[in-house]
């Protein structure tokens, strides 16, 4: 063998050694790079749901705010891993198997956990937070229409958008979250469910009386009746008792509205009554009798002009509405002197009048006319 083919193989041998052993260390520093990498990002990822999840074993609940800086360095450092590894000299089956790792922690730790959580606590505060302190507001305000405004977002966020409250990882965190927002939401909107319907019936009832339609109000009236039992306590709540209040004027406009004029000469009879106890017990005692009547029991003798001129006509106008006394103006001197004939000759006093009857034609008007023989029965 001659010494320049020794020389040739010997340089040969020497060079592939050479190649061989500089890309065996080339590679075994890239590898050890790239698991370095990923090593280094499945403990970062592992940790991605422990900064909520530790806290909320202690009752407390971590901000989004203090969690973005955990989010975006798992993300930077998640992206920079995948990168290493795609560029890697590693095989093809190598590489999928280090992706298939990594990508799954980071579907489980950081997509189905860290995000998901920071969605949902933005949500809670910046949503449901601030409809209940404006339902709140408005009901220490005794503002009907803006807790019927607010009670329907919080509403329409329980009914369609809480289950972004749902998704994300960590049992103890989500429960945390449910009880300190969602748990007080749904007991506020359960409070006000049969309030607000109540309202917005009565808003119902009051377009239905302007539009003239008495038979339909009367009816949506029936429905706010049903729902009263159901009502919180007033005496402790002084929203509700607002409420009833305005179900009270509205009752009276809905009993004014549906009444018969009949109907309404009856309560004002009643009133009329009240008033002269009031103001002449001393004289007489008055109480209701048959319909178009009143009784007068006798308690002492006043004359007859006495007791007409002291109140009780005055009251007999104003509480009954009286428009008219036998045709007449019923302040008139016509009207005087018809009321005058009435009474029989040589009636002087109240005590000459016990056991008499006197009978007047009369015109009232609550709402419409109506015209009717009213007595007057003495006892």
């Amino acid at each position: 063998m001659s010494k320049r083919f020794i020389k040739q193989t010997t340089a040969a041998v020497l060079l592939t050694t050479s190649v061989l052993s500089f890309s065996s260390a080339a590679l075994g520093a890239s590898n050890t790079a790239v698991d370095q990498a990923v090593n280094k990002t499945k403990a970062e990822l592992n940790k991605a749901t422990t900064h909520y999840v530790y806290p909320s074993l202690e009752e407390k609940l971590v901000s989004s705010s203090a969690l973005y800086p955990a989010l975006n360095s798992a993300k930077k450092n998640y992206q920079a891993a995948r990168k290493a590894v795609v560029t890697s000299k590693l095989s093809t089956s190598a590489k999928e198997a280090k992706l298939k790792e990594i990508d799954g922690l980071y579907s489980e730790k950081v997509s189905g956990g860290l995000v998901p959580y920071i969605d949902a606590y933005n949500y809670a505060t910046e949503y449901l937070v601030p409809i209940m302190k404006e339902l709140e507001a408005a009901q220490a305000r005794n503002d009907f229409a803006a807790v019927d405004t607010a009670y329907h977002k919080l509403s329409y966020q329980l009914k369609g958008r809480t289950a972004i409250l749902y998704r994300f990882s960590g049992k103890a965190a989500r429960d945390l979250l449910l009880e300190r927002y969602k748990k007080p939401a749904d007991a506020k909107r359960d409070e006000m469910m049969v309030p607000v319907t109540i309202h917005m019936s009565l808003v119902k009832i009051n377009d239905f009386l302007d539009a003239g339609k008495k038979a339909e109000a009367k009816k949506e009236f029936g429905e706010v009746e049903a729902l009263l039992d159901r009502l919180p306590n007033a005496a402790s709540n002084t929203f509700i008792k607002a409420l009833l209040d305005e179900v009270a004027k509205v009752k009276v406009a809905v009993g004014e509205a549906t009444a018969t004029p009949q109907q309404k000469l009856d309560e004002k009879v009643g009133t009329l009554v009240k008033a002269l106890n009031a103001s002449q017990f001393d004289n007489i005692t008055a109480a209701t009798g048959a319909s178009n009547s009143l009784i007068i029991v006798v308690k002492k003798d006043v004359g007859v002009v006495d007791f007409l001129g002291k109140g009780f006509y005055q009251s007999f106008i104003k509480e009954l509405g009286l428009t008219k006394v036998n045709g007449f103006d019923p302040t008139s001197k016509e009207a005087a002197d018809f009321i005058a004939s009435k009474f029989p000759t040589g009636t002087d006093s109240l005590e000459d009048l016990k056991g008499q009857t006197i009978t007047l034609p009369i015109t009232v008007n609550n709402g419409a006319d109506l015209t009717v023989d009213f007595t007057i029965l003495f006892q």
